[in-house]
């Protein structure tokens, strides 16, 4: 087990292992990179065959978190899950959070079951909409299924001026505003990803997709993602909105979604949320989904 801390110097390591053995939405180095926190520091764990882990320490309360999964064969991922474990409370680890799919999740249970680990309860769990573009037939909103949709998307653009077009480094400021403003919106209960949107703002969206929305000549909003390494599978993983215009969010991700299909991506992710935001995305009438579970790990007391 090889620790690494530099993953800026070593990013084509970690998108070799990324491109062996990436099994979720969000193995992408750039999604890695833009969801460090400026007090977390990030490790890349390396094995033999490429097989990894991408990490972070919070360095305020000793808290470790694996990126969403293991980078390795199914049959190795909890042997390598429990090599990890072995290291970080060794470092004095309070705790290590997880977010598996539900299958991983169950795998975890069983081979930490008699070990000196407990599996915490799931503190939140995340519904993830997909589409099948072969399957999806949204982009023509015909019948009564899409009238909603359609009457929202023909209002805008009959009483607008709308336009959509890829990020220029000159909406830098205005998209940062509509950040401050959708935080701002958020109520007590609802999760924050701010950060992660600022991030990829400051950095210019590199390694990401982008289509901004412009309504009357001001920048309204932005959606975002990118191609899974070496597959046709799409995660469109940022999508923000102002609230000026009437279901401007909405719209968006339809042009999202009737853009994605035009450039032939066959699966497009519409990324994990809780119940408000899943009954959001079910509006796109995802062809499947499947769940994401967020807990912690932590030493038996002796």
């Amino acid at each position: 087990m090889e620790i690494i801390s530099d993953i800026k110097s070593n990013k084509e390591l970690i998108e070799r292992s990324i491109l062996k053995h990436g099994n979720s939405a969000e193995h992408y180095y750039y999604c890695y990179l833009y969801n460090i926190e400026p007090w977390e520091k990030p490790y890349y764990i390396r094995w033999d065959d490429d097989m990894a882990i991408l990490a972070k320490h919070d360095t305020h309360d000793d808290e470790w978190y694996i990126f969403v999964g293991v980078l390795a064969p199914e049959e190795e991922r909890t042997k390598l899950l429990r090599e990890f474990l072995d290291y970080v409370f060794s470092k004095g680890a309070k705790k290590l959070w997880c977010e598996f799919k539900t299958p991983f999740r169950k795998q975890t249970i069983t081979a930490l079951k008699d070990s000196q680990y407990k599996v915490n309860k799931i503190n939140y769990t995340l519904t993830w909409p997909v589409f099948d573009m072969n399957q999806w037939t949204g982009e023509k909103m015909e019948g009564k299924e899409w009238k909603d949709m359609r009457y929202y998307w023909n209002k805008l653009f009959k009483n607008h001026k709308v336009e959509f077009r890829e990020y220029s480094p000159d909406d830098k400021d205005a998209l940062k505003a509509i950040v401050k403003q959708w935080k701002g919106e958020r109520n007590g209960t609802d999760k924050t990803y701010d950060h992660y949107y600022l991030a990829a703002i400051n950095n210019d969206f590199e390694g990401y997709k982008t289509r901004v929305i412009i309504v009357d000549d001001k920048i309204c909003g932005i959606t975002a993602g990118y191609t899974l390494t070496n597959k046709s599978y799409y995660y469109s993983s940022i999508g923000i909105t102002v609230k000026d215009f009437d279901r401007i969010g909405e719209i968006a991700n339809m042009d999202d979604l009737i853009t994605l299909k035009k450039q032939g991506h066959e699966i497009v992710d519409f990324g994990g949320g809780e119940k408000h935001l899943t009954t959001f995305k079910s509006k796109f009438k995802p062809t499947s989904y499947y769940k994401t579970h967020i807990f912690s790990i932590v030493k038996r007391m002796q």
